[in-house]
């Protein structure tokens, strides 16, 4: 049995440095929490106790206070840049650097002077912005800064329903048409670009203002059926509002108010009286992406080969697309994606098929849901006649080759859909295997070309 060192990085936590800008009789104050961590060739401190390509921890804290006065704090997103470029130099073994910031932010007293008191301050309520950034030594990988805000507690009385759900024998809450709506808010957005690591303070700060503006304001615009909507809502909108954002991600708790059954003391409660209930909880969280070739070659690796596994779920598949990357255009993604699925081993092939609901069926766990039902648009689920029509032939092909049927129903209505099962069912074993691989790669290259915002009319 051998034994090896897995991954690892080292680095100091949570860093509290606070910077008092004393240029002039009217002082500033900038409140932070830095968190620094290295990965590189540290195996030597590991496995040897040898320390000479480590950077102490207490350096790193050190040079989190000293660049605060050196470099400055006009935004949290130029100072972890900063930190994080001068980490890099200080280590050469360090082959890439984390810097996590939060900013508390204050308010001046208010002591009835236009524009409050020149060095009194009170912590403000309210979220914490926080920000993100990760640079290697690579010069054709751009660092990435990712933006965000926790705690930010919103609440809306009215605008929100929640019903259609599932219900069983352990189902008790109602349905409803108006209710409070309430969540504390975590929020992640990741920039991506050329020249986005190069913004200034003002851009940084002008962006980090849009973006929580943006969420605010679709939060309060929009009739929430579930806050799912409301959270996709926002993304949407950020997305759409902010062009250097790549991808935003939410966390949200469902912070629930239930009304009050005042009728014990003869009272009417119309919406009125609410009891906050803190636990336990809903937890909603979601990731609402861009859709251009930009964000997959940017991408984190993991994050690129879980969107490519949407499209095809097949382990080599997405590798060979994800190691491809960037490309140069999307006609050079699809022609790669299009080689890498031109052949499907049986294992490959089983797995891919297990994403795939039968046609006709109702997407269910473990299948392509939000995929499955944009495909399968043309197939009416409430015709009864087209669901046991689809279903025989379902069975019948279930029968003959031992797997489910597919295809790419996209473009596509029922009737269409029936008579090629009806070819199908005439193949034999080879030919159909052959089809079968051909219609999972033309579903992959039509999911692949939405991922990229390349649809074309099929």
């Amino acid at each position: 049995m051998g034994v090896i060192l897995g991954q690892n990085q080292y680095g100091k936590a949570e860093c509290r440095v606070v910077r008092i800008v004393r240029d002039t009789p009217r002082h500033e104050i900038v409140d932070l929490n830095v968190t620094t961590s290295l990965r590189g060739d540290f195996a030597a401190a590991h496995i040897s106790g040898d320390q000479s390509q480590v950077l102490p921890t207490d350096t790193q804290k050190n040079t989190a206070f000293a660049y605060a006065k050196e470099h400055g704090v006009g935004s949290i997103e130029t100072y972890a840049l900063a930190l994080g470029r001068r980490l890099l130099v200080a280590t050469p073994a360090a082959t890439s650097a984390r810097v996590l910031v939060e900013q508390y932010a204050w308010d001046r007293v208010d002591d009835g002077t236009d524009g409050g008191h020149d060095h009194a301050f009170v912590r403000r309520g309210g979220e914490t912005r926080t920000c993100e950034v990760v640079l290697t030594r690579d010069d054709a990988t751009p660092p990435t800064v990712t933006c965000g805000l926790r705690d930010l507690v919103v609440l809306k009385s009215t605008g929100s329903a929640f019903k259609g759900f599932l219900v069983d024998e352990y189902t008790t809450l109602p349905e409803t048409d108006d209710r409070i709506l309430a969540t504390s808010l975590v929020a992640r957005w990741r920039h991506a670009g050329d020249g986005v690591a190069e913004q200034t303070d003002e851009q940084w700060n002008a962006s980090y203002d849009g973006v929580r503006r943006t969420m605010l304001s679709t939060f309060a615009a929009t009739f929430s059926r579930a806050l799912q909507e409301t959270l996709y809502a926002m993304g949407r909108a950020t997305i759409e509002q902010h062009p250097t954002v790549a991808e935003i991600g939410f966390s949200a708790p469902n912070k629930h108010h239930f009304l009050v059954d005042l009728a014990p003391f003869g009272l009417e409660n119309p919406g009125e009286v609410f009891v906050a209930a803190d636990r336990p909880y809903g937890l909603i969280e979601a990731t609402v992406l861009r859709s251009d070739l930009a964000t997959l070659n940017e991408a984190p690796e993991a994050e690129a080969r879980r969107l490519l596994a949407e499209c095809l779920d097949v382990d080599r598949w997405v590798q060979q697309v994800a190691a491809g990357r960037p490309y140069a255009d999307a006609d050079a993604l699809l022609a790669a994606a299009s080689a890498a699925a031109e052949h499907l081993d049986d294992a490959e092939l089983q797995a891919a098929l297990a994403r795939h609901p039968r046609i006709g069926e109702r997407a269910g766990a473990g299948h392509d849901a939000a995929h499955s039902a944009s495909e399968q648009a043309g197939v009416d689920h409430d015709d009864a006649d087209v669901t046991r029509r689809l279903a025989d032939g379902n069975r019948a092909y279930e029968q003959r080759f031992d797997r489910v049927f597919l295809i790419r129903a996209k473009g596509r209505d029922a009737d269409e859909i029936l008579a090629e099962l009806e070819r199908r069912l005439g193949n034999d074993d080879d030919a159909e295997r052959a089809e079968t691989v051909v219609q999972l790669r033309e579903i992959a290259l039509l999911r692949l070309r939405a991922l990229v915002g390349a649809e074309d009319a099929s």
